[in-house]
């Protein structure tokens, strides 16, 4: 009895770690290079983010780059025959995910004894999400509707919530769309777009938010590959679809690839193996076709689109595919200065500072971005908005939860003013 005992302890044991121990003796590094630099890495390596390098004019990036034990030697010979400079910042990725697993079961077990449905210091499952919707509907008939809006791949229900004084009938009224989560492991996104739709209902203060405008909220567009990131790769980042080509192998779609705006026109986006896999046909996923009908639900009158990302402290706008700029590009840079700014004020004073620019000129180029698909069908205002990492990259340690929420907030509030001003 006493070995079966062990013996059942050691399967829990085994089953919490949740497949830490595959990333054993992975190490990040920031490597810097030219943009064309870092886009040709992005079809090979794990890119986690990229950003200006050091804020400079120099146009080169910032990238955070994971390497495996097996090819560290490869690619850090790579980067030194390309004069690409490169800093180790992380030795153990395995022992960095059981240190953020440890601590948020523990804040989620002390928000439990607190009886609270939701609290802004730990991260939730995907039903514990919809069933905190479905509860904020029922507390606010009036002003809040629950849309089950469709099921992914592997059969979950996402939900989406409409919030409106005038339940989406008067049409003199802007929408304004956020979305989070398209990238399963980008987890801070979702209690950003929660905290909006809490800040909207449940704060009087913002009223006149609401009652010159009517939001639609996705808080977690690929409910697969975000439960997939919990229980089985932290790094997990497409959606869990197997209806490709070369599926068994390499599962899953890179959701912000699978929008219709020069989809197919990028070599590296074709192979199902890569990360930044397009899919088989512009919105093959049926999470980015949620996104796609909730968008077009009222696209006449929707103002601004924000999808949210993590991380790098910066609002891009369009077009991203080729670094030129839409007939409105100095309204989208204003706009974005006014929202980073609002963001900025509140920041930790270690926290990196807004950038606001265009995509490709920021960054890199990139296609069939929601980004870029939204500006194209009509809205006027439509960014990417990547969220702080501070030290902690896209593991974002619990602790920062609500200084992220409460500062990004600030921002989307400042964005919604402007449109109230100039719709």
């Amino acid at each position: 009895m006493t070995r079966l005992v062990i013996c059942v302890l050691l399967c829990v044991a085994s089953s919490v770690l949740g497949g830490h121990e595959k990333y054993e003796g992975h190490e990040l590094y920031r490597v810097s290079g030219l943009g064309e630099q870092i886009q040709a890495l992005e079809a090979s390596l794990d890119i986690l983010s990229a950003k200006s390098a050091a804020r400079s004019s120099s146009g080169k990036l910032e990238a955070l780059v994971r390497l495996s034990p097996e090819e560290k030697q490869q690619w850090l010979q790579y980067f030194d025959e390309r004069n690409m400079a490169y800093t180790k910042i992380a030795s153990n990725l395995a022992d960095i995910f059981r240190a953020e697993e440890a601590q948020i079961n523990s804040r989620r077990a002390a928000a439990k004894r607190s009886g609270k449905s939701i609290s802004w210091d730990t991260y939730y499952r995907h039903d514990e999400i919809n069933d905190y919707l479905d509860d904020l509907a029922a507390k606010n008939p009036d002003l809040v509707t629950t849309i089950n809006a469709g099921l992914s791949y592997e059969g979950r229900q996402i939900k989406y919530v409409r919030i409106s004084t005038t339940r989406f009938e008067v049409t003199r009224k802007p929408v304004i769309v956020i979305d989070a989560m398209i990238h399963a492991r980008e987890w801070v996104t979702t209690p950003v777009a929660l905290y909006v739709i809490d800040q909207l209902v449940n704060e009087a203060k913002n009223s006149a938010l609401v009652d010159e405008i009517d939001w639609i909220i996705i808080p977690l567009i690929n409910p697969d590959g975000y439960e997939y990131s919990i229980e089985e790769d932290r790094l997990w980042r497409k959606t869990r679809s197997k209806a490709h080509e070369g599926a068994d192998e390499c599962p899953g779609v890179d959701g912000n690839r699978n929008f219709d705006h020069y989809f197919g026109t990028r070599e590296d986006s074709t192979d199902p193996c890569s990360l930044i896999y397009e899919g088989p046909y512009a919105f093959s996923e049926p999470e980015t076709r949620i996104v796609q009908s909730a968008v077009l639900s009222n696209l006449d009158r929707t103002a601004l689109y924000i999808s949210l990302h993590s991380f790098g402290n910066m609002f891009l706008y369009s077009w991203g595919n080729n670094g030129t700029l839409p007939s409105n590009g100095l309204i989208l840079h204003l706009a974005g200065v006014q929202m980073a700014q609002a963001i900025d004020e509140l920041a930790l004073d270690k926290a990196d500072r807004y950038i606001v620019g265009n995509a490709a000129n920021v960054l890199y180029y990139t296609t069939g971005t929601s980004r870029d698909w939204t500006r194209a069908v009509g809205i006027p205002l439509t960014y990417t908005l990547e969220l702080p990492g501070y030290e902690y990259r896209f593991e974002v340690p619990p602790e920062y939860i609500e200084q992220i929420v409460t500062e990004t907030w600030a921002g989307i509030a400042t964005g919604a003013r402007y449109v109230i001003n100039n719709w």
